[in-house]
């Protein structure tokens, strides 16, 4: 097995009894475990390879075990055991063909990827005065630097987690660190521009319709909510894999970052129709990044473990994806009329 086919599972038991239950769900699966005692008999430790298709049913039953057990899943460095080909697969794995991780590991993952109000504030600043310098310079270089820094793929990815597993704290801090990012970056995009348009010497070197057109909003909105759906579908798969996040972090920037900045840039040299038509490519791009994600963790079978929570679970993602689809098609009414091909 390689590392990422891998986690080790490390279960923490008070007695004896509880290491009987857990050391029998791991001989059903054919495990080779180590049991370590404390010196004074008061807790035993039990640490298993597992492979990642079938940790989730693993705590699933060690869940049901008797008495106070506490399971905690890390990722492998490496690992060299015998063959498992014999080890079951789930029916979901089975199904899509590769090895998705577990609900508790996935939360786990969205979770550490929202970092604290501060640090991203600071980042999505940051981010927002490059790509708008990057607009100014008309300079892809540039916005790509910016979109390398915004830390915008995990409010984006723990709204959509949050859904599936019908996790309302974590739902909430990913909504909140979503309008944090766009407050924060739109602010600092038109602070810089409207600095940068006081300096003689930026204003006449400033190609300002060159610069303008990096905002996406003259372009068609199918094939901008195409792009942004396709970003939000690679970061859940990413999500639910052991797949890398950071270049799809950097797609889901290039659908924001680029049209902040030009949003500043266009309210700083007083061009209202290109800051509307910005500003609405950003809520449209984040719409959609949001509707494809959340999209791909449902099919990937994430959902609450018990049957009264799927129901309400698939009634909030029903009424979330209705509210995200005519949010969009009011955005893209928007932004026909804001580019000139919608006429009242």
């Amino acid at each position: 097995m390689s590392r990422s086919d891998t986690r080790l599972i490390t279960v923490l038991a008070e007695s004896s009894r509880n290491v009987e239950a857990v050391v029998e769900v791991l001989n059903r699966y054919d495990l080779d475990y180590s049991v370590t005692d404390r010196d004074d008999g008061s807790s035993r430790t039990v640490i298993v390879p597992v492979p990642t298709r079938i940790v989730e049913r693993i705590e699933e039953e060690l869940a049901t075990a008797p008495g106070n057990v506490t399971v905690v899943v890390s990722e492998s460095m490496a690992v060299h055991p015998a063959d498992d080909a014999s080890l079951p697969a789930t029916d979901d794995v089975e199904r899509l063909g590769f090895e998705r991780i577990s609900r508790s590991e996935l939360r786990s993952k969205a979770e550490s990827q929202l970092p604290p109000v501060p640090i991203f504030g600071a980042m999505s600043a940051i981010s927002a005065v490059v790509a708008t310098a990057g607009v100014l310079l008309d300079s892809l270089a540039v916005l790509v630097g910016a979109m390398v820094i915004a830390p915008l793929l995990g409010p984006a990815m723990g709204v959509s987690v949050a859904t599936v597993l019908d996790d309302r704290s974590l739902f909430a801090r990913g909504v909140r660190l979503q309008l944090i990012g766009l407050a924060v970056g739109f602010a600092s995009a038109l602070a810089f521009a409207g600095l940068a348009r006081t300096s003689t010497v930026v204003s006449s070197a400033v190609s300002l319709e060159a610069s303008l057109r990096l905002g996406s909003h003259t372009l068609p909105p199918s094939l901008l909510v195409t792009v942004a759906v396709c970003g939000g579908v690679a970061g859940g798969l990413a999500m639910a894999t052991s797949g890398m996040t950071d270049l799809i972090g950097v797609m889901i920037a290039a659908a924001i970052m680029p049209p902040i900045g030009v949003a500043g840039v266009g309210l700083a040299w007083y061009v209202p129709p290109v800051v509307t038509g910005s500003l609405v490519v950003v809520v449209l791009n984040i719409l959609a990044i949001n509707l494809g994600a959340l999209g791909t963790l449902w099919a990937l079978g994430y959902h609450p473990h018990d049957r009264a929570r799927i129901v309400t679970a698939r009634s909030t993602i029903l009424r979330r994806v209705v509210l995200i689809t005519l949010a969009l098609v009011l955005a893209i009414r928007l932004l026909e009329y804001a580019s000139g091909t919608l006429h009242p």
